[in-house]
């Protein structure tokens, strides 16, 4: 799990620089994020349509350090051009954080990209990849 982007979390540390989160260029111009972002605050809830979350990821070819680091927009639904909600996009809520400390403001853990599983301790169903937008 990706804990660098957290630096309030003793177990998060502290340096920017070692994001795992990856963003790959595809060949649409869009970028397509892969990682997992964990105590992500109201990450998933049903107060709005939509949700847009701001990541932070390396592309691919970008250089090592901070300098490489991007900042993604990635709604849960991709916008028509109309402004219509369309897909849903490839960030999924894999669990929400059920803790005590947790109870007035909910976090949760997003997993973008990769296969998304559910269902019963021994099963799952993948989930197809789409590129973001």
């Amino acid at each position: 799990m990706d804990r660098s982007h957290e630096p309030d979390r003793s177990a998060g540390g502290s340096d920017l620089a070692l994001v795992r989160t990856r963003a790959e260029p595809q060949a649409d111009g869009s970028y397509k994020i892969f990682g997992t972002k964990i105590f992500i605050t109201y990450g998933e809830h049903d107060l709005t349509e939509n949700i847009v979350h701001l990541v932070l990821a390396r592309a691919t070819d970008a250089p090592e350090g901070v300098k490489g680091i991007s900042l993604f927009i990635v709604p849960k639904f991709l916008v028509n051009a109309d402004g219509t909600l369309g897909k849903r996009n490839d960030v999924f809520c894999v669990s929400i954080d059920t803790s005590w400390a947790s109870r007035r403001v909910p976090t949760a853990v997003l997993q973008y990209g990769d296969m998304r599983c559910g269902g019963l301790p021994g099963g799952g169903a993948r989930e197809n990849r789409r590129p973001l937008e």
